[in-house]
């Protein structure tokens, strides 16, 4: 097989994947949400090369946005935030092998961005009081890193069962 024509369906499987693993979830939006999508992301960060495992984890999660959750700019934040995900722990998955240790990266590297959107959206998009957004932040980055955890984890095993396959 042409192996630009397998990058891109392995792309697309694991954009598909995202979109799955982030509707596959307990609680709600607005408070705690844990989901199956970061695992996915960061699979498609381990099995793809670095750039494909980005656009797979920002293109999958903007859609899931788009589709299920919320449209506009958020969408576009998602993109920017899912794909530096991937990217890094594709990054650091390419030059370690360590697949615990790439995913710790690129989830820290997520939870930063996404703390730092919250605090954007909510102090000056929002006009609320600094005293207000500091325990929304906090409150999202605990639910964020407990599915860091996760998803590194299921990530892991993951990728140890399929990486025996072929593809």
């Amino acid at each position: 097989m042409d192996k630009r024509i397998k990058l891109l369906t392995l792309t697309s499987l694991f954009i598909a994947l995202v979109v799955i693993g982030s509707r596959i979830y307990v609680g709600t939006h607005d408070t705690f949400r844990f989901h199956l999508g970061n695992s996915m992301c960061l699979l498609a960060a381990f099995v793809l090369p670095p750039l494909y495992g980005g656009i797979a984890a920002g293109v999958g999660s903007m859609l899931f946005d788009i589709l299920f959750y919320t449209s506009g700019p958020a969408c576009i934040i998602t993109l920017v935030t899912k794909f530096v995900m991937g990217y890094v722990a594709g990054i650091f998955f390419e030059k370690t092998h360590n697949v615990v240790f790439a995913g710790i990266v690129g989830e820290i590297a997520y939870i930063i961005l996404y703390a730092l959107k919250t605090y954007i959206e909510r102090r000056f998009v929002m006009s609320m009081a600094f005293e207000a957004v500091v325990p929304i932040v906090l409150t999202k980055v605990g639910a964020s890193v407990f599915n860091a955890i996760a998803a590194v984890v299921i990530s892991s095993i993951a990728y140890n069962i399929i990486k025996r396959i072929k593809l």
